[in-house]
């Protein structure tokens, strides 16, 4: 309630914020070390122990996870849902608007290896 009395109301640009994962997340994720790809690994539900960042990309090529519900199950302790394939993957984000800038996502980061292109460009499919 706000100190008036009357009850708060949440605006779309506070729920727009709520949604957004933390900064220091993000920043967990910059480098591209093998610990950090490890530590995804990891997050992400894997058991396998992974020696080299290309057995991380490789288990991860068929991977598809909503990098938004990544952080989401990270703060919750949680895991995150997984998609069958890139496709389902897309109608979620586009229902759910839980899109994550590419921008945000150095290179050389292993959120890049979750990151995909879900909205389909003139005259071209899903990539």
């Amino acid at each position: 309630m706000a100190t008036n009395g009357s009850p708060t109301r949440t605006t779309s640009d506070q729920a727009k914020k709520e949604t957004t994962p933390p900064i220091y997340r993000i920043q967990d994720f910059k480098s591209g070390e093998l610990q950090v790809w490890q530590t995804m690994m990891d997050l992400l539900g894997f058991t396998e122990i992974f020696t080299s960042r290309n057995q991380c990309r490789k288990a991860l090529k068929h991977t598809w996870v909503n990098i938004v519900d990544f952080f989401e199950a990270i703060n919750t302790s949680s895991r995150p849902r997984f998609f069958a394939n890139h496709y389902q993957l897309g109608r979620y984000t586009v229902r759910t608007g839980k899109f994550f800038p590419k921008k945000l996502i150095p290179k050389g980061s292993p959120l890049r290896q979750l990151f995909t292109n879900i909205v389909p460009r003139q005259g071209r499919d899903c990539d």
